[in-house]
């Protein structure tokens, strides 16, 4: 496990060096304009005894925003967990309630438990929202993608060559003990720039990785195609299990 401490201090010097990176080699005030992602309340972060990173290929609605910090999140929901159309961030979330809230009583979540959390209302937005108040959230492809346009994988690629020393020093300075890696083509390209460690292996969907020297890591589908609640639950009780069996959970 990743025993490195995570000061707030530190991750917000870091942060402010991040983001100038991010614009010396970005159109950030015309058509790259990206979240300024990472940690989302660091204060909540530090107090995380499990801290888990998400990472994504890249965000949505923000090309031409400049550059827009994701610590507004509580204020201005910039993932979208409120925007019905918007699928991976409240999946995300809701597999992330489901994860810290287990960790916080100590014990698996169980089915008759789980409150339906996809739709949309005050209480579930509240619930969705101390979630991701706990983890850092960290796209590979930092300038944003214009609203209602897919992903292109080659892009994501490109850009992540472009940001590798960015993305290097975010994991490392956010310091988590577990890597959710979303998508085959997040997970293949951090794995060609060698960010991921060596003994995290390829075709190892939803397995937890340990790892010698480093976070654990776990690949997962797009949170975009996580249809339904029971296959949301499965995948989990899934992580959950192995986190238990690893002797990372409960009481994580």
């Amino acid at each position: 496990m990743n025993n490195t401490i995570f000061d707030v201090t530190q991750y917000q010097e870091a942060n402010r060096r991040i983001v100038d990176s991010i614009k010396a080699t970005h159109r950030w005030d015309t058509d790259e304009g990206f979240i300024a992602d990472g940690v989302i309340y660091p204060e909540k972060y530090a107090k995380q005894s499990f801290r888990i990173a998400c990472i994504l290929a890249e965000s949505y609605g923000y090309d031409e925003c400049h550059v827009t910090s994701i610590e507004l999140q509580g204020e201005r929901d910039i993932l979208g967990l409120t925007n019905a159309s918007v699928k991976a961030p409240r999946n995300l979330a809701t597999f992330l309630w489901l994860l810290r809230s287990s960790f916080r009583q100590g014990s698996k979540i169980e089915w008759d438990d789980f409150p339906s959390l996809f739709t949309i209302n005050p209480d579930n937005t509240a619930r969705l929202q101390s979630a991701l108040a706990e983890v850092a959230w960290i796209n590979v492809k930092k300038a944003s993608r214009r609203e209602g346009t897919k992903m292109d994988p080659e892009e994501v690629r490109i850009h992540a060559r472009r940001n590798e020393h960015v993305i290097r020093e975010q994991i490392a300075v956010v310091a988590p003990h577990l890597l959710i890696l979303c998508g085959e083509t997040v997970f293949g390209t951090l794995k060609e720039l060698t960010i991921l460690p060596a003994d995290v292996s390829y075709g190892q969907k939803w397995i937890v990785q340990p790892v010698d020297n480093g976070p654990r890591a776990v690949e997962v589908t797009h949170p975009r195609n996580w249809w339904g609640y029971e296959k949301l639950y499965c995948n989990f009780e899934n992580v959950y299990n192995q986190l238990a069996e690893q002797g990372v959970a409960p009481n994580a």
